[in-house]
């Protein structure tokens, strides 16, 4: 069974929303304070990741990637208002009130482990406080992309007259990401065959995306080359196919840096297929169909795609092979595809999709470096190394050797090249929560989306849900 099991931390954990009634209805959490023992220990700290797992949870397999996607640029929903997409209308798209909380929950939950081991003597203490840091680091990470200012709650809430806290500058969550991310990366093993779990070279590679985020780019490019020179150490590398990649029934690869994971089973398993799948025509793509999200081939990215990359018809498709006949989907506009890269046609429910979600995979390191090592020294022979290994896993062709037909051309400007990597990032993570974030770090959402047919964003951060606006006296 490839998930990874987790255990509810604590009866009476907080959401992180500030609910005072919820956290005076659970005593027996102070009960459980001084009760921690090996066991418990590492039965809380797989708790602390359970919140992203979650299926159906309203998070990454489901809310978090809706919203996500529906901001990039060639995306469009089918649901109305379609303009509130469209337009970038946050007032109108209502599901970051849905994953705010659940953010939350987990660092609730993180914070009560590091509050009981930074007290106390437990064996390989510091490699738990390392995990619980790891998944509080990830969630402000995302947190702070979205929304800017958040409240940074890093103790406890020990009784319910100490549910506020005010929101913290920018700077200060990131100096809290980077300094929790360093104490992983210093503290958690190499590797583990407990999948799902953090690990050092996880925490490297979270590291060089942060600094890439920050434009400090030399400190990316050394902790993306850390990762590349040591690969063996951590188990990493490309797999020699990309569609194998996102394996519903795979336990883990070499690709793998870390992933949140999802079993083939009821309840236990990703909601990414169905979001993705027509209505009533998911045949050979999920177990029912949502069609939250879908695109639209007319936008200049998707457009200009080179239809030769195998890439493009494993993540976009509009048609499916039924009864051994070709079909054409009716896509609901304004869309005209579908995205097919999480796909599990023997998923026994919509809940039940077997397809892990990754936050980091060996692409990403190459792709961070790349364009590290292009901003600090030009598009030296490395960074196009990097590059043209994931162009060439992606056309299916040898990773090692070149190939004039699918790597970079030669001689390009250090301008002309950030370009180039800024698209093979696009065309690698299509479906995987990258592209927003990429247009919002380098400006480029201010040309890419009015030049796909969608209004400049007025805002690119989300209001603040209004539970919290109502619980957290503080702001």
């Amino acid at each position: 069974m490839k998930k990874l099991f987790s255990i509810i931390l604590l009866a009476g954990i907080i959401t992180g929303t500030g609910c005072k009634k919820f956290l005076a209805e659970q005593p027996q959490s102070q009960l459980l304070y001084g009760n921690f023992d090996a066991q418990s220990i590492e039965s809380a700290t797989v708790g602390i990741y359970e919140p992203l797992t979650r299926s159906r949870g309203r998070l990454w397999e489901s809310h978090y990637t809706a919203a996500l996607t529906l901001l990039e640029d060639y995306a469009h929903s089918r649901y109305t208002p379609q303009e509130a997409y469209a337009n970038y209308d946050f007032t109108q798209i209502t599901y970051q009130d849905n994953f705010w909380p659940t953010f939350y929950q987990a660092i609730s939950r993180a914070n009560i482990l590091i509050n009981v081991l930074q007290g106390g003597t437990f064996a390989n203490g510091n490699k738990y406080i390392g995990e619980a840091r790891f998944v509080r680091a990830i969630c402000y990470y995302q947190l702070v992309r979205c929304w800017g200012k958040v409240p940074l709650r890093l103790q406890p809430v020990a009784d319910a007259q100490n549910t506020g806290q005010p929101l913290a500058e920018v700077a200060e969550v990131y100096n809290q990401i980077i300094s929790d991310l360093q104490f992983a990366e210093a503290n958690l093993p190499n590797t583990t065959t407990q999948y799902g779990r953090a690990t050092a070279g996880a925490a490297k590679v979270a590291l060089a995306d942060v600094y890439l985020t920050l434009a400090r780019y030399a400190d990316a490019r050394t902790k993306a080359k850390e990762v590349i020179d040591n690969k063996s150490v951590y188990g990493y590398d490309l797999l020699a196919s990309f569609s194998d990649i996102f394996s519903p029934t795979s336990a883990t690869s070499s690709e793998e840096v870390f992933a949140l994971k999802f079993s083939r089973s009821n309840g236990l398993g990703s909601f990414v297929a169905d979001y993705a799948a027509a209505i009533n025509q998911f045949q050979g793509f999920a177990a029912a169909g949502n069609e939250t999200f879908g695109a639209l081939s007319t936008t200049p990215f998707i457009k200009n795609w080179d239809d030769n990359d195998p890439r493009k018809a494993w993540t976009l498709y509009n048609k499916a092979i039924v009864n051994g006949a070709n079909v054409v989907i009716n896509v609901a506009p304004p869309n005209d595809l579908l995205y097919g890269k999480f796909r599990d046609p023997l998923a026994p429910s919509e809940t039940g999709a077997g397809n892990d979600f990754f936050l980091y995979r060996y692409a990403d390191v190459l792709l961070i470096f790349a364009e590290a090592e292009n901003k600090v020294n030009g598009p030296s022979a490395d960074a196009y190394n990097a590059v043209n290994m994931v162009r060439r896993r992606g056309y299916g062709v040898g990773i090692t050797t070149v190939n004039a037909a699918v790597d970079l051309p030669a001689g390009l400007t250090q301008s002309t090249f950030d370009d180039m990597v800024f698209r093979e990032r696009g065309y690698e993570f299509m479906e995987e929560d990258k592209r927003w974030f990429d247009l919002l770090r380098t400006g480029r959402y201010k040309t890419e989306i009015p030049a796909a047919g969608k209004r400049l964003p007025p805002s690119t951060l989300f209001p603040i849900p209004a539970l919290e606006k109502l619980t957290n006296d503080k702001l």
